[in-house]
């Protein structure tokens, strides 16, 4: 580098602070003096910080020292003065999407997290993954970890409740073993192969001399089995199931995630909501003050149900196919048009009452068990009044710009699947957070998802009889608890759910669903969508062409291989790095 050319570079860098205030400057900020650098040690008010010196005529550093710092520390108090300024000046969804912080939901259940999880936006979780974890732990009481809900305990189907839980869980455990052993007959020790050194050449346990080698081929073994068995056995854990969720989101998600929570017709939801409120308060209180509970999505919750039971009371739910892709409307838009001549204008008409009709169909699928394309029949041959019923109950009364009609009005995207899937496809897809989605209501009633490995290891019986109490504590709850009923409902239980996305989300959820650590289940659903998708534009699928089709009997053997290697690798540079210090 020339010379002149460094003078300048140092130049740029030069610090515009007095040497006490870089020291100061030291504990807030990675670097005092460059122009690229991170904050830390001031969780609570960054947000109000950065949205302060976006109307401040220096940096955030001259920001910090001028309105934050007191006496050579953050003041909490003058800053907490500062922040309610900023939210008076700058409104708090925007400056609250600037700060962030943790939180961890423990013990809370299936049917929990996926309350959670329907905030999509601004807020990631990483759950307790049932591929991963038996559910064989018991608690200090000795219980099984399933939620126990008050209520249900505390009613007539209390000791039913228990008993079919504890039915689950019984299973869940005897079976751990025997399919273990099923999957060490299937693949023995002697006669698994992995990439245990990195050099893609497969080796077997025999052909290692080195320790090490042996110790990381046993543990990847050990691992391989374990993962199989908990992919097949997890079909019979119910929602009740207790599990632990970590977040990491902004202001402004931590405050609709308490909402919905708080609004939630699950009681141990808004518990949880209540919880995180206070938890959450004392890092960034005020970015969450105002989550309170949506008591206008609540009311149109209500008031959109007992609408369903209305229209739809003598109308069974149709068999359909379990992944339908919604047309385009082209086939509605044929049949109109073959009843008379055609115009530009009502070829319009036509199209927009189409696009109305499924819009319609999806205000009222989450409230009934029905397919889609039998809810946009039903739509089409209503009266005006009933189409404006459906559309005023699901608007309700909006009181201010933040009522909110909810996710039918998504209606629209490229691609919209109706799908009918067991739970465990269900949980693991509905994350993608760029997709648009609607559920029913969980429950048993769609029938069950059998694990070919359960039937070949010979346990079908035992499997079939967890479905069969599954659906007697539905049934038995539903009258009194049609919320809580869920909680009955198994992962391998089917859910029918709607799925919608563009283009682009379309690679990225398809070719990361299909890939070998994919379960098996998930794996080929999202093979089906893309054959949907084929089957409609040839040059769109074949762009995806990251989509495995392939089958993989033991899909995340050499991805724990890849791990021993890792591992490895990580230890010896630990090994050496400690050599130098020594």
């Amino acid at each position: 580098m020339a010379k002149e050319d460094l003078a300048a570079l140092e130049d740029k860098y030069m610090p515009i602070f007095t040497p006490e205030e870089i020291e100061l400057l030291k504990k807030y900020v990675t670097d005092p003096t460059g122009d690229v650098f991170c904050v830390t040690g001031m969780q609570g008010m960054v947000g109000a910080a950065y949205a302060r010196y976006s109307r401040a005529r220096g940096g955030f550093r001259e920001t910090l020292l001028k309105e934050f710092i007191k006496e050579g520390v953050v003041d909490p108090k003058h800053a907490a003065e500062l922040i309610q300024r900023v939210l008076i000046a700058f409104g708090d969804d925007s400056v609250g999407e600037l700060e962030g912080t943790h939180l961890s939901t423990e013990n809370v259940t299936i049917i929990a997290t996926k309350e959670m999880e329907e905030c999509r936006i601004g807020g990631s979780p990483i759950e307790q993954s049932t591929r991963y974890v038996f559910y064989d732990q018991k608690d200090e009481a000795g219980n099984y970890r399933y939620y126990r809900d008050p209520n249900i305990v505390a009613s007539k189907h209390g000791q039913a409740y228990i008993e079919t839980m504890d039915f689950f869980f019984q299973t869940y455990c005897e079976l751990i073993e025997p399919m273990k052993k099923y999957y060490q007959k299937l693949k023995p020790l002697k006669q698994a192969e992995y990439d245990i050194k990195g050099t893609k050449v497969k080796q077997r346990y025999d052909d290692l001399t080195d320790p090490v080698d042996q110790k990381a081929f046993k543990t990847t073994y050990q691992m391989d089995i374990r993962t199989r068995a908990c992919d097949t056995l997890r079909y019979i854990l119910p929602l009740s199931t207790k599990t632990n969720v970590g977040w990491f989101g902004n202001g402004r998600f931590y405050q609709g995630f308490i909402s919905a929570l708080l609004s939630s017709p699950f009681p141990e939801a808004q518990t949880i909501g209540k919880s995180a409120a206070l938890e959450l308060a004392k890092i960034i209180p005020a970015y969450v003050r105002r989550a309170k509970a949506n008591e206008y999505q609540s009311s149109i919750e209500k008031n959109m149900y007992a609408l369903a039971v209305e229209l739809l009371k003598d109308t069974e739910p149709m068999a359909d196919e379990n992944i339908s892709l919604l047309d385009f409307g082209e086939n509605y838009i044929a049949h109109k048009l073959s009843q008379g001549y055609i115009t530009l204008d009502k070829v319009k008409s036509i199209m927009q009452d189409r696009f109305d009709n499924v819009t319609l169909a999806m205000m009222l699928y989450a409230y009934c068990r029905h397919p889609l394309k039998q809810l946009i029949k039903i739509v089409e041959k209503l009266p005006v009044e009933s189409r404006e019923k459906i559309i005023n109950t699901y608007i309700g009364e909006r009181k201010t710009r933040r009522d909110r009609p909810y996710r039918a009005f998504e209606a629209g995207y490229p691609y919209t699947f109706d799908l009918v899937t067991d739970f465990g496809v269900y949980k693991d897809v509905m994350r993608h957070r760029m997709t648009s989605q609607l559920k029913q209501r969980f429950s048993p009633l769609l029938g069950f998802t059998m694990p070919p490995d359960i039937i070949k290891a010979g346990f079908e019986d035992k499997i079939k009889a967890c479905h069969e109490k599954s659906m007697e504590l539905y049934n038995r709850l539903y009258p009194d608890f049609p919320s809580e009923a869920s909680y009955a409902t198994l992962h391998g239980s089917k859910v029918r759910w709607l799925l919608a996305f563009n283009e682009r989300e379309a690679y990225h959820l398809l070719e990361l669903r299909t890939g070998p650590q994919g379960h098996p289940a998930y794996r080929k659903v999202c093979q089906e969508l893309h054959r949907k998708i084929q089957e409609r534009s040839d040059w769109r699928a074949d762009h995806m062409k990251f989509v495995d089709y392939n089958q993989y009997d033991w899909a995340r053997a050499d991805s724990e291989a890849k791990q021993r290697v890792k591992e490895r690798e990580l230890d010896e540079k630990i090994a050496k790095d400690n050599k130098k210090v020594n």
